[in-house]
């Protein structure tokens, strides 16, 4: 398809945050004929994946404002095209289709090298490329998010320069708060908050709450995050700084996030104890418990014996966690626990995990694990009537019952950094202390 030059408007590229912006402009401004002489082109990716590079109409390439570094000034263009990666595409194969050279991404990459790994890009980003009118390759703008866009020229001393396009993020810390009411993903999804924030909170009091079996309609959450806007549009969370969980019962804990002199960053309560410990309460995020331990009829085999684990029911494939750090002494197929994993931790315990669906990445015999680490998706391998599961725990080589598992927390805040701490914790007590309200894009960082 052909287009007119003169149909595409000039449009600005970049912010107005940036202190030093140039503009260039085509030199070709004519008319119809002189444009259709010039011979400048649009392709689109959509059009190059059918045909190979399209040849468009002959248009004038836009106008663009961008804040770049001292030194020489950009080569002139008149040709643009743009594009996206699909799935399976590199850098290079997706802008080979749109009539790049092997050369241009060799320059384009190493001029983004200091700024943009390639190696990370994703399916969906898109990018825009334009030539001078020798044909040359002569600017490159890559857009990985809505907060990172790369731009790499050559300027007219035939060197190629590279910078991070820069975007005006607005960083606000705002105080989500609310009720459960069914669920703590329900009631936070309730808010309006993103699944992210529920996880993460899950995550930091999961050494003390199991939000399965010890969450409670009437039980409130506040939670003190950063979040990220551009304009009016939300980007994502940043920090979470600090969280309440207030059970019914009147048990209510609380996480703070402190960094320590020797730059270990953790979550710790009001007197400075550690929230991590060396077990967490459940292998698994969000399950549910179906069979406690202790003497019951088994479902298959039909007489009582004694239950010596806990059973937790989740959709098949669930992750499940290594309940902490440890070695595995086993991993596969073990009779009637189906496929097991077996980890040897400190202190003489020893965890279970039975009925797994699968494995986790390298998980085997001998390999050291750490806390939270995935060691395997949960199934109904070996005597199982449905996904499920069994998870036991040993002290000294006999059974004990897993939710009675008192775990030693990690150390707290050093005596030489109390001070420190309370001075830097008392801000995010306030927040948390303080009636919470809504927040928009406009709030101040």
């Amino acid at each position: 398809m052909r287009v007119a030059a003169s149909d595409l408007k000039p449009f600005v590229v970049g912010g107005a945050v940036a202190l030093a912006c140039f503009v260039v402009s085509l030199w070709f401004f004519g008319d119809d004929e002189t444009d259709r002489k010039a011979h400048d082109s649009v392709a689109t990716d959509e059009a190059a994946s059918k045909n190979g590079p399209q040849k468009a109409d002959a248009i004038r390439s836009p106008a663009i404002a961008y804040a770049v570094p001292a030194g020489p000034k950009p080569a002139p263009f008149s040709e643009y095209h743009v594009g996206a990666l699909r799935s399976g595409d590199s850098l290079s194969t997706s802008t080979l289709r749109l009539g790049m050279t092997a050369k241009d991404v060799d320059d384009v990459v190493a001029a983004l090298k200091p700024v943009f790994d390639f190696r990370k890009a994703q399916p969906g980003q898109t990018y825009e490329f334009w030539r001078d009118p020798a044909g040359e390759l002569s600017r490159f703008r890559y857009s990985a998010d809505e907060e990172t866009t790369v731009v790499a020229f050559r300027g007219s001393d035939g060197a190629w320069a590279g910078f991070l396009e820069p975007v005006n993020v607005v960083t606000a810390t705002v105080t989500v708060a609310g009720e459960v009411k069914g669920s703590l993903y329900l009631s936070m999804e309730a808010q309006g908050e993103r699944p992210w924030l529920t996880l993460t909170l899950v995550d930091m009091f999961s050494w003390d709450i199991d939000f399965f079996t010890e969450t409670h309609e009437g039980d409130a959450f506040r939670i003190l995050v950063e979040k990220r806007f551009k304009g009016d549009r939300f980007l994502g969370y940043g920090r979470v700084l600090g969280a309440e969980y207030a059970r019914v019962d009147g048990a209510k804990h609380r996480a703070f996030r402190y960094e320590l002199l020797n730059g270990s960053i953790g979550y710790y309560d009001e007197q400075g104890k550690a929230l991590e410990k060396a077990f967490l309460k459940s292998p698994i995020k969000f399950a549910s418990i179906t069979s406690r331990y202790g003497l019951r009829k088994h479902p298959i085999l039909k007489y009582v014996r004694a239950h010596k684990g806990v059973d937790y029911a989740a959709p098949r494939g669930t992750a499940i966690w290594a309940m902490g750090d440890g070695v595995v002494s086993r991993a596969g197929w073990a009779g009637g626990y189906g496929r097991l994993v077996a980890i040897r931790h400190a202190n003489g315990l020893e965890t279970r995990y039975a009925h797994l669906s699968g494995f986790g990445p390298g998980i085997r015999s001998g390999v050291r694990v750490r806390q939270k680490q995935t060691i395997g998706y949960l199934g109904m391998s070996g005597l199982a009537t449905g996904p499920h599961l069994h998870f036991e725990v040993l002290r000294g080589g006999r059974h004990t019952n897993p939710l009675t598992v008192a775990a030693p927390p990690a150390p707290p805040i050093p005596a030489a950094e109390k001070a420190r701490f309370a001075q830097a914790i008392a801000p995010i007590v306030e927040r948390l202390d303080a009636p919470a309200t809504r927040v928009t894009a406009a709030l101040a960082p």
